[in-house]
């Protein structure tokens, strides 16, 4: 039986034998690896419960000093890492320095880190992002949802799915006609920072004058606070939502999904959507997405009156874009995990 180890910069709550995260996510990576005897996760813990849980009997959050201790056959287990963040940087140092070999350690990318990090910190962290990754990966293995990620040439491709066939069930029932009278539902789901543009999107909602609401599901909670809170009538924001049945449901009760953010790899967003038929709008600052993602994806300028065009071009073709997407197969969770386990498994 396996072994490996796992770097998350996410924090985890315990309660005996359940872990609780923020991120479903890194809870779709851990699952992949539930066969294997043991998953020492290398990650800090929380205080207090977080959104996603999990029931797992063959994980332990080990702690620095036991790697130090050499309990543990680092140099001949996997290891690995998802994500650079500082953290992670500094554990997987650590680790090479305890002895991790090149062939067995690898590190998940799953965005842009360049951009994502100008886009918070300025060209500074653009640069500290790119210390981080120059010096590491020479020393690893790269995995990407990307072949176009800044920085990172050839590196072996993963594409994550958290898509069971629960999201393709009923899927024709999905297909309809809209009216250009009536209201349509666009719909954001994700987390509320500053790369994922949501609050472009609230500022090109409020000036798009035509007829829609827009829902957005997401996990800062600032938003349920009624002084942050958005005037107009016509959006709704609810805190994260951990039901795959509930996600599903809102979905379906939409008719448009809307993907503003700055820079993007791998959205699990765009998979979801595709399975419950709903076209995505996407703008120009990540329309490289469609050379993943063949069907589906409709561009514009990031503009109030380029995007109000593209809505009204959506709701004319609505019938036929649903159709285009019913036809092609969707990346599912077993494609995911069939992957990770050809790579550690040997």
């Amino acid at each position: 039986m396996k072994k490996i180890f796992i770097v998350s910069n996410d924090r985890f709550y315990l309660q005996k034998k359940e872990f609780f995260n923020s991120n479903k996510n890194t809870f779709t990576i851990i699952n992949c690896f539930k066969k294997f005897k043991n998953i020492y996760l290398i990650a800090r813990k929380s205080k207090k419960k977080l959104k996603f849980k999990e029931k797992l009997s063959n994980i332990k959050i080990i702690n620095l000093l036991s790697l130090f201790k050499k309990k543990f056959d680092i140099k001949n287990t996997k290891i690995l890492i998802i994500s650079l963040s500082p953290y992670n940087f500094l554990i997987s140092f650590l680790l090479l320095m305890l002895g991790a070999n090149k062939k067995n350690i690898f590190l998940f990318l799953r965005s842009d880190g360049y951009e994502e990090y100008r886009i918070k910190l300025g060209i500074l962290g653009y640069y500290f992002y790119g210390i981080m990754l120059g010096l590491l990966k020479k020393r690893i293995n790269i995995l990407s949802c990307s072949k176009s990620l800044t920085g990172v040439v050839k590196p072996e491709l993963v594409f994550p799915s958290e898509v069971t066939k629960v999201w393709l069930k009923n899927r024709k029932k999905q297909l309809k006609k809209l009216s250009p009278k009536k209201k349509i539902n666009l719909l954001y789901i994700g987390r509320f920072r500053k790369e994922k543009g949501y609050a472009n999107l609230i500022f090109l909602f409020e000036r798009l004058g035509i007829k829609a609401r827009l829902l957005m599901i997401g996990n800062d909670f600032k938003y349920l606070k009624k002084n942050n809170y958005p005037s107009n009538k016509n959006i709704k924001i609810l805190g994260q939502i951990s039901s795959t049945k509930e996600l599903i449901k809102y979905y379906n009760k939409s008719d448009i999904f809307i993907l503003p953010s700055y820079v993007e790899a791998y959205p699990q967003v765009i998979l979801e959507s595709l399975s419950r038929l709903k076209p995505i709008v996407i703008f120009n600052d990540i329309k490289y997405l469609k050379k993943t993602f063949s069907f589906g994806l409709i561009n514009c300028e990031r503009n109030v009156n380029d995007f109000k065009k593209t809505l009204k071009r959506i709701i004319r073709d609505y019938n036929k874009i649903q159709k285009n997407i019913f036809i092609k197969d969707v990346h599912l969770l077993k494609n995911f995990e069939g992957k990770m386990k050809k790579i550690f498994d040997n």
